[in-house]
């Protein structure tokens, strides 16, 4: 153990650290708590301040303050020690892995890849304060300059490698700057550019605050361009897992028992530049459960404040039904039609103060919008199509026959009637993830998962994934799935039993669909960029640049179709 570890165990007590996340109660001579990693009723999970360590009766995890924050608030073990440091007000001088498998994994790659997206996050910062039309637009949406600093905010020069020359010049690799995430290379080329070029950054943190990802939102206003770019998934950056402003919300949510929810990262830094320090956002990205299950080990209530319009009502619905199939308390705001959270504060902070003190229970929310039709007969259809769907949600028995008196109160019909409607709706099926044993590395080899699948297939000769192989060939090129094939039959015996455990977790056909319109979405969007480039190039002729735009726009629209 190094003198830094021991250092910070003789000053932090584990039962203050653990109480710190979730409430404990003393029981004899330990403490007792509700386990955070896994569900139950009754706590099984037990703290030894004697021994200094936590041991779970109902799942078996156990160990030291070092091992519960990793666990806790997923890192790894150096970004466990940073955060108990900063709490132990220990500077970090004498840290060694305690092996030479720990050192690999602790001060070579992951770290170097720390180390990248640090500097990157500089460069960006440096940039932003030199460019005064960046600095302009955050000022016209109302960011202060301290939240600027905050939020480490950056900007992406509108140049093809300037990231890369400088990083390279700095003495990292091509094969580094891959792997963070910062550059791309042109396909059948040996050339690469900048993934965020002409974009102001917003840098994403883990729960540490280590920088591990970027979203960049573009200062072109055209159709071709995407408003927000996120990195790429890494060996750093999980996107169903992380929530823009997390590290900092953290605390907050913890201390007030409950998170706002927001959707992009100006609504994020205008609400806590308003105050609301408990404030995390999605990021553009679609809303998961494990991003719920992170917030919902702080707290259970959670109040939705995405946009007003159409299609921020569609989210809110389809991040409500999750946060609720997980037995979460879910509220949402009132907005003033069409706008977001990040221009409600700009013209007026304190009045979305006040609509946060004026949520409303999410499931009244839809009951009221039902309600709202004129006619007696659309009011009916409305409840039985949007409102009775989710009625099955509701965890609490007692909640749940006080809701169907209230829909029957208020459309004026016996509460039988409602209930027998009810016997005839199917509970709403949240839509499926890829589920990983705990053990798995979270950053997922998809084609290693569909291998997989298709060698349990062929050893038992299952009719069921016949088609995946031929479906998998028509998305890639034939020789590039035998050569993946190929190199995966090595591994056969222990890909089976991976695949076989995915089996527990859900149906394996539909795994391998999802695995395959990813790949598809993933080569085309890959297409879509070098065509891209192909459009920048001057001397193509009219015909051949009329072919490329031709192209585009069906590559595009094959996109959107996949997408939906």
């Amino acid at each position: 153990m190094s003198l830094d570890t021991e250092q910070i165990k003789e000053k932090l007590d584990i039962v203050d650290v653990i109480s710190a996340y979730i409430k404990v109660e003393k029981a004899g001579i330990n403490f007792k708590a509700k386990c955070p990693f896994h569900n139950e009723k009754t706590p099984s999970f037990f703290i030894s301040p004697t021994r200094q360590s936590f041991y779970c009766f109902g799942c078996g995890e156990k160990g030291d303050i070092f091992s519960f924050v990793e666990k806790f608030e997923g890192l790894d073990f150096k970004g466990a020690l940073e955060i108990l440091a900063n709490k132990a007000g220990v500077e970090l001088k004498n840290f060694r892995p305690n092996n030479a498998a720990e050192q690999k994994e602790k001060i070579g790659e992951k770290d170097k890849l720390f180390k990248i997206m640090e500097k990157a996050t500089k460069i960006f910062e440096k940039r932003l304060a030199e460019n005064k039309k960046a600095l302009d637009i955050l000022k016209k949406r109302g960011v202060l300059p301290a939240s600027i600093t905050k939020w480490r905010l950056g900007f992406a020069e509108d140049e093809w490698r300037n990231l890369y020359d400088e990083l390279i010049q700095d003495g990292f690799s091509k094969k580094d700057l891959l792997e963070a995430g910062l550059i791309k290379k042109v396909s059948n080329e040996e050339k690469y550019y900048d993934t965020f070029r002409n974009r102001i950054i917003f840098p994403i943190s883990d729960n540490a605050g280590r920088i591990i990802a970027f979203s960049g939102r573009t200062l072109k206003k055209d159709d071709k361009t995407p408003k927000y770019l996120n990195s790429p998934e890494t060996k750093l950056f999980y996107k169903s897992e992380v929530l823009y402003g997390f590290n900092i919300a953290k605390n907050h949510i913890r201390q007030l028992d409950y998170a706002v929810l927001v959707e992009g990262q100006m609504d994020l830094i205008m609400s806590h530049q308003a105050g609301i320090l408990n404030t995390v956002a999605s990021s553009g990205t679609a809303l998961t459960k494990l991003h719920l299950k992170k917030i919902k080990r702080l707290s259970n209530r959670v109040v939705i404040a995405y946009d007003s319009d159409s299609a921020g009502e569609k989210a809110t619905g389809r991040a409500a039904e999750i946060a609720m199939s997980l037995g979460m308390e879910v509220k949402t705001i009132s907005l003033p039609k069409g706008e977001d959270p990040a221009s409600v504060i700009k013209k007026s902070p304190e009045n979305f103060k006040k609509a946060l003190k004026k949520t409303e229970g999410f499931m009244d929310f839809i009951l009221n919008k039902a309600l709202k039709e004129k006619e007696d007969r659309n009011k009916i259809k409305e409840i039985t199509k949007n409102v009775l769907p989710l009625v099955p949600l509701i965890k609490s028995d007692i909640e749940k026959s006080q809701f169907i008196k209230k829909i029957a109160l208020k459309i004026k019909v016996r509460e039988e009637d409602v209930r027998n409607d009810l016997k005839k709706i199917k509970e709403i099926k949240i839509t499926k993830e890829i589920k990983l044993p705990e053990k798995y590395p979270k950053i997922i080899n998809l084609e290693r998962i569909l291998a997989g699948i298709i060698l349990l297939g062929e050893s038992g000769k299952n009719k069921k994934f016949e088609n995946l192989k031929k479906k998998w060939q028509k998305i890639a090129n034939k020789d590039k799935v035998e050569e993946s094939l190929k190199n995966f039959e090595k591994d056969k015996e222990a890909l089976i039993f991976e695949t076989e455990k995915y089996g527990e977790e859900g149906d394996l056909v539909e795994i391998a669909e999802d695995i395959l319109r990813r790949i598809e979405l993933k080569n085309l969007k890959i297409e879509l960029q070098r065509i891209t480039i192909q459009l920048d190039d001057k001397n193509l002729s009219k015909r051949e640049l009329k072919e490329t735009e031709l192209n585009f726009n069906k590559i595009q629209k094959h996109i959107k179709e996949i997408k939906n």
